[in-house]
């Protein structure tokens, strides 16, 4: 079953060009993208980039350390005193037991005991600025009033103001961790209260980077697939756009009037048959170009017969005429001899002139039939019957074969007649005397054959191929003394063809038989 449906999928795969081309494009595709997978690890390169999160969070805490600082010196001084006193050694060893200086005024001197014999003795000013100085990471920290003036600084600052809206909008830049080349300043504001004033502390620093790689494929792999489909597709096209040049290439050679060139079919899809209807068309026209000249041929072959046959008997006729005319006979039975061939040569001339007719209205004007009911058998007996004289005359005699029940037809009797009187007169006038002229009638089916043969001279496989062509005698070396203009047979192959029948002639051994095939029910 499997194999059933993968020959019907097969075949409409060659029989589509349409299903061709997508297949063709999605395999493309897929092959392009597979080649870009497989070379991307190969074709990677790494990038170097800093990753400033660490250093980010780093200012981040010590900046809202510092914040934190600020705001518990406020709620409990003493506290952070001895906060800082147990954290930071270089704190007690600057503050811890000391003498103030006499120009610290009392408001602002901090003393925070330990014990009996120790305390801390510093001035707010003092606390503030350890607290600025006691930051790493070479920050810079500044504490600034509402206009922006400086009122602290830690180490290294110079400046004496800032522009808060600048340091504002500083403090609002995102900073992604990150970065490829770049080294931001990272800039942190917070407000706070100071001595029941509002300050703002600025934390600003370079964040230290963390060196890392990061893998990239780069367009190389895009290209490279991209050059991979362009090229698959191509190949896989190819066959087809050469069956295309092809027909190109034929349509050139037969406008140039070479009708026997013939293109190659090469599939079955629409190119496929797309040649084939243009061969076919090519041998359709030649054949049509061919029968023109044929047509042209016995044209000519008419007028040179016509001619002939025409004015052979219009000679005899002109020349008997005259001698009457010219009273150039000695008595009476000279003169009816003279008139009786003069007469006789006027018959056949009738005749042909007569066959013409026939023959042109048989072909080109239409006939209708005049359908009577007889019996074909009796018709073929009694035509034979009336032609024995004529037959006798030729040294010749008909011996025949009839069935003897009636077989009963519908045709037109006239018509019929003249079709069965010509093949008759022509066994009659063709066959070698002396000899027999063999009539058989028989029933095939639906069908009614009647064949009459005879021995006749040599002919070749052209001439009795030809036998039924209008206008078409034997060679004339060999029938000059019979008379006629080669239509008889024509005009029965044409009135047989009105009837749904058939003709054909056969010939072997210097016996001719010419058959004849009408269907009993038409």
């Amino acid at each position: 079953m499997n194999n059933k449906y993968s020959k019907k999928l097969a075949q409409l795969v060659k029989s589509s060009i349409r299903i061709q081309l997508f297949l063709a494009f999605i395999i493309c595709i897929l092959f392009s993208l597979l080649v870009a997978f497989v070379s991307s690890p190969i074709l990677e390169f790494k990038e170097r980039k800093l990753d400033y999160t660490e250093g980010i969070v780093t200012i981040d805490d010590s900046a809202r350390e510092l914040v934190k600082q600020f705001h518990q010196m406020n709620l409990d001084i003493n506290g952070l005193v001895k906060e800082l006193g147990i954290e930071d050694p270089e704190f007690n060893k600057t503050f811890l037991n000391r003498r103030l200086p006499t120009t610290v005024a009392a408001n602002d001197r901090i003393k925070v005991p330990v014990d009996e014999n120790l305390a801390y003795h510093l001035s707010k000013q003092e606390l503030i600025q350890f607290l600025l100085n006691k930051q790493q990471n070479k920050l810079e920290i500044v504490v600034t009033n509402t206009d922006g003036k400086i009122l602290y600084k830690s180490k290294g600052v110079t400046k004496t103001e800032v522009n808060l809206k600048t340091e504002m909008a500083n403090a609002k830049t995102v900073f992604f961790g990150k970065q490829r080349n770049e080294h931001p300043k990272i800039t942190r504001l917070y407000p706070i209260t100071l001595n029941g004033d509002k300050n703002y502390v600025i934390v600003s620093g370079y964040p230290k980077a963390t060196v890392f790689y990061e893998t990239e494929p780069g367009v190389t792999p895009y290209l490279l697939g991209t050059l991979t489909f362009i090229l698959c597709f191509y190949f896989i096209t190819k066959r087809k756009m050469t069956e295309i040049e092809e027909i190109a290439l034929g349509l050139k050679e037969i406008a140039k009037g070479n009708l026997r060139y013939r293109i190659r079919e090469k599939s079955q899809d629409e190119l496929g048959s797309l040649a084939t209807n243009i061969n076919y068309m090519t041998s359709e026209l030649h054949e049509m170009i061919e029968r023109d000249r044929q047509s042209e041929k016995l044209k000519d072959e008419l007028i040179t017969n016509v001619s002939h046959d025409l004015r052979t008997p219009l000679t005899s006729i002109m020349g008997y005429l005259r001698l009457v005319k010219d009273r150039q006979y000695k008595n009476q039975s000279q003169l009816d001899e003279y008139v009786d061939i003069a007469y006789g040569k006027s018959e056949q001339l009738k005749k042909l002139i007569e066959d013409l007719f026939d023959f042109t209205r048989l072909n080109y004007e239409g006939v209708q039939l005049k359908k009577e009911r007889v019996s074909l058998n009796q018709l073929l007996r009694q035509l034979m019957e009336e032609l024995d004289p004529i037959a006798q005359d030729h040294n010749v005699k008909f011996i025949s074969e009839l069935p003897k029940d009636h077989i009963l037809m519908e045709v037109d009797p006239n018509q019929m007649v003249r079709a069965l009187e010509n093949v008759l007169s022509n066994a009659i006038k063709y066959s070698t005397p002396p000899g027999n002229i063999y009539v058989k009638m028989i029933k095939e089916g639906s069908n009614v054959k009647i064949s009459i043969s005879n021995p006749c001279e040599t002919l070749s496989e052209d001439e009795v191929a030809r036998l039924f062509d209008r206008f078409y005698r034997v060679d004339t070396s060999r029938s000059s003394n019979k008379s006629g203009a080669g239509l008889g047979l024509a005009i029965t192959k044409s009135i047989i063809d009105l009837h749904n029948g058939s003709t054909c002639v056969s010939y072997d051994d210097q016996v001719i038989q010419f058959s004849i095939v009408l269907p009993i029910n038409p």
